[in-house]
Formats: C-alpha cells, structure tokens, sequence
C-alpha cells in the first residue's frame, strides 16, 4: 500500500475532503476528494467561498 501525503506538502494527512478546485472562474470547478493535513485542512477550510489559492488552483471545502 502507497504511503499517503497532504495534497500541499509532505505531512501525513489527516482527513480526506470532499473539495471544489478552480483556475480562474468559480463557475467552472473540479470536484474531487484531496487528503490533507491538519495545518492545511484548516487553512482551506477558514477561506471560505473565495476559496484557499495554492499554486495558482483555488480550493473550497464542499462540492456546491
């Protein structure tokens, strides 16, 4: 079995999330389960609806 990372860095995650993930236009958005940390879960999650931006892909918490 391949050892699981954070999606952001190389931490061991701590829960799988159901995430919506976009370029530019939130209207059109990916969604798609990522693995993360603690420190970034809760980074993407106190964004909100502008969404948590890493490496030019905004990320939000949620399908909808």
């Amino acid at each position: 079995m391949a050892m699981q990372r954070c999606e952001f860095c190389t931490a061991a995650p701590l829960q799988e999330v159901a995430v919506s993930r976009w370029v530019s236009d939130p209207d059109d958005r990916e969604r798609l389960t990522l693995w993360f940390c603690g420190k970034h879960l809760q980074r993407v999650k106190k964004a909100g609806t502008k969404g948590f931006e890493h490496k030019g892909l905004h990320y939000k918490v949620g399908f909808w």
